[in-house]
C-alpha cells in the first residue's frame, strides 16, 4: 500500500496560536505587576486603585482568546500554506481584539469583573503585546522560512513558456518563503512531483495534462494550484486563492483542509469519547454476551484500508463464527451485491446473537476506539478490504482521499441495498460537498436507519 508523506508544517504552526495565548497571558501579568509600584512614573503620582488579581489574569485569558480566535477567523493562522500580506492581516485582527475586549471590559464590568480592571492595564497590555507578538511573529517566520529552504517544503512551477506565464511568474515567486524551482511543461516526466510541497500550473495546458498531474499527487500532502483562463479539471475541489492579486484555483480532494481537518478531529474525539462513556455498559453487557454464546474471540479484527491507502487494524464486536473467512469461498457464487462487495441473505455464518446486533448495529460501537486512534472518522465513506480496494475504478480511487468513517452518506440512503458504484457515487458526492450540516444530516439519518432496523 501507498504511504502518504508526512507534512511537518501542520504540527509546528498549531504551536503558534498557543504561545500567541502564552505571550498575552505574560504581558498582562506583568504589568498588574508593574502597576503596584507606586513610582512607576515618578514624574507622575497615579493613585493605585484595588486591583483583584484573579479577575485580571481572567482578563487576559479571554483577551488572549479572542485574539487568537479573530485570527482563525481572520485566516492568521494558515496551517499548510503561506500567510499573505501578513502585516495587514495582523493589524486587522488586532483592530477587532480592541474592539471585542473593549465591549467586554465595559459591558461585563459589575457582572463578572466586580473590581474593574484597570484601564492603565488594558491600555499597556494592549500595547506591549501588539509588539511582542508582531516581532515573536518576525522570528518565526524568518525560522519558517529558514526551515522551509532546507526541507523538502519546496515549490514547483510549471509554465507553457508563454510571455503572459512569463509575467505572471514574476509576479508571484515572491509570494513563497520556500525554495522555488521552475520547469516548462514538458520537463514534468523528468521530476518527481510527490517530493514537492506546492505544484503551481502557470499557462494554458491540457485537461489531460493537469489531471495526470493530480493522480499523481492525490494521496500525497502536495498541494495543487493553477493559474489560467482555460481548461480546469473534473471530479474535485475547487477553491479560489489569491497569489500576488492573481487568482489561482487550488485542486483538492474534498472541502477539509487546514482549520476544517482540525475542527473535524476535535469534533471526531469529543463524540467518539462521549459515545464511549455513555455506550460503555451497553458494550460490556454484549462483550458477555459474545462469550456465553460464542465463547472467544469477542472482537472481530481485520485489516482495512484508510486514508492515503494506509492500512488499519479494522474492529467490530463478533457477529460471525469463528470460521466465517474459510466459508466465504464457498458461499461467493451466492453473493447477492456486485462485486467488490459481498453479502447473501441468510448468511449461515452468523451466529443468532449476531443477526441482533448487526440489525441493531451495536457490533459497530468498537469503531469508536478508531476513531479515537485516529484511524476513522465519524462521518466519512465506510472502510473496504484491500481485495475489494483493487477493483476500484480510477475515479472511485478518491474515497481513500479521506478517512473511513463509522457511517456514511450512503449509508443513510440505502446501506447494503446499494451497489458499490451507487454507494461510491453517493459517498463523492458527500465528499465533494461536505459541510456541517450535510453531517448533521448524516448523524441524525444513521439514528433513524438504525431505530428502523434496516
Amino acid at each position: 500500500m501507498k504511504r502518504k508523506n508526512k507534512d511537518y508544517n501542520v504540527p509546528l504552526r498549531l504551536l503558534r496560536p498557543l504561545i500567541h495565548i502564552f505571550i498575552i497571558v505574560v504581558v498582562f501579568f506583568t504589568i498588574y505587576k508593574l502597576r503596584l509600584i507606586t513610582d512607576l512614573i515618578p514624574w507622575i503620582q497615579l493613585p493605585i486603585p484595588a486591583i483583584n488579581y484573579q479577575e485580571t489574569m481572567l482578563f487576559a485569558i479571554i483577551s488572549a482568546c479572542a485574539f487568537v480566535w479573530i485570527g482563525i477567523i481572520k485566516n492568521l493562522y494558515e496551517l499548510n500554506k503561506p500567510i499573505q500580506n501578513y502585516f495587514q492581516t495582523y493589524s486587522k485582527v488586532r483592530i477587532y481584539r480592541i474592539i471585542t475586549i473593549t465591549f467586554i471590559w465595559y459591558f461585563w464590568s459589575g457582572f463578572i469583573f466586580n473590581y474593574w480592571v484597570s484601564r492603565f492595564i488594558i491600555l499597556f497590555g494592549a500595547i506591549i503585546s501588539f509588539f511582542g507578538l508582531f516581532f515573536f511573529d518576525q522570528i518565526w517566520n524568518r525560522l519558517e522560512s529558514y526551515r522551509h529552504k532546507n526541507w523538502r517544503n519546496k515549490i514547483l512551477i510549471i509554465w507553457d513558456n508563454s510571455d503572459r506565464s512569463y509575467e505572471a511568474i514574476k509576479t508571484i515567486k515572491q509570494w513563497f518563503s520556500f525554495k522555488t524551482e521552475f520547469i516548462s511543461a514538458e520537463d514534468i516526466k523528468d521530476v518527481d512531483i510527490k517530493n514537492y510541497f506546492i505544484i503551481v500550473a502557470v499557462g494554458i495546458f491540457p485537461k489531460e495534462y493537469l489531471q495526470k498531474i493530480f493522480e499523481e499527487i492525490r494521496f500525497s500532502t502536495t498541494r495543487f494550484y493553477h493559474i489560467s483562463e482555460w481548461y480546469f479539471l473534473e471530479d474535485v475541489v475547487y477553491k479560489p486563492e489569491n497569489i500576488s492579486n492573481l487568482i489561482a484555483i487550488e485542486y483538492k480532494h474534498s472541502k477539509l483542509d487546514g482549520r476544517s481537518i482540525v475542527m473535524k478531529r476535535i469534533l471526531d474525539v469529543i463524540i467518539a469519547s462521549f459515545g464511549i462513556i455513555i455506550l460503555s455498559p451497553i458494550m460490556f453487557i454484549v462483550w458477555i454476551l459474545i462469550k456465553i454464546d460464542s465463547k472467544w474471540p469477542v472482537f472481530f479484527r481485520q485489516k482495512r484500508v484508510g486514508q492515503n491507502w494506509e492500512l488499519f487494524t479494522f474492529v467490530k464486536f463478533r457477529s460471525m463464527v469463528k470460521s466465517a473467512d474459510a466459508m466465504k469461498k464457498d458461499l461467493l457464487k451466492k453473493n447477492e451485491r456486485k462485486w467488490p462487495l459481498f453479502k447473501i441473505k441468510n448468511d449461515p455464518r452468523i451466529t443468532k446473537l449476531g443477526k441482533f446486533l448487526r440489525k441493531s448495529s451495536i457490533d459497530e460501537l468498537p469503531q469508536l476506539f478508531c476513531v479515537i486512534a485516529g484511524n476513522m472518522s465519524i462521518i466519512w465513506p465506510r472502510p473496504h478490504l484491500p481485495e475489494e480496494v483493487k477493483n476500484y475504478k480510477t475515479r472511485q480511487k478518491r474515497l481513500l482521499s479521506v478517512k473511513p468513517g463509522i457511517s456514511g452518506y450512503a449509508q443513510v440512503f440505502g446501506r447494503d441495498s446499494l451497489s458499490f458504484d451507487e454507494e461510491a457515487k453517493l459517498d463523492l458526492y458527500y465528499i465533494q460537498n461536505r459541510n456541517i450540516f450535510m453531517d448533521l444530516y448524516v448523524i441524525f439519518g444513521t439514528f433513524k436507519v438504525v431505530f428502523k432496523w434496516k
